[in-house]
């Protein structure tokens, strides 16, 4: 676990949001459990591999391109495709709070 945290980028806030994906032409509702301006770490009902893409909006935000980085238990861990300054001003004041 001390591995895998020293391994992170950014900051990342706990925090339980809803989520939705875009996955080609169907949507997903999922949560997520933790956040940065990198990624997050997501709950969904749905197998995705490693290295899927699709977009991810939060709370009605602006869709963020997105791949899997890993799965485990029914979460997986998703990168952000944008940069943290792009996505940092797509959370707005949520995008203060991970910085």
């Amino acid at each position: 676990m001390q591995k895998e945290f020293q391994k992170r980028r950014s900051k990342r806030q706990n925090v339980l949001i809803k989520t939705k994906l875009e996955i080609g032409s169907y949507y997903f509702d999922a949560v997520a459990y933790d956040l940065s301006l990198r990624g997050a770490k997501i709950k969904l009902n749905l197998p995705l591999e490693r290295g899927s893409d699709f977009l991810i909006s939060f709370k009605g935000q602006r869709k963020i391109p997105s791949k899997v980085t890993w799965v485990k238990n029914g979460f997986l861990g998703l990168e952000f495709v944008y940069s943290p300054e792009a996505v940092k001003g797509i959370f707005g004041s949520l995008g203060d709070r991970l910085d």
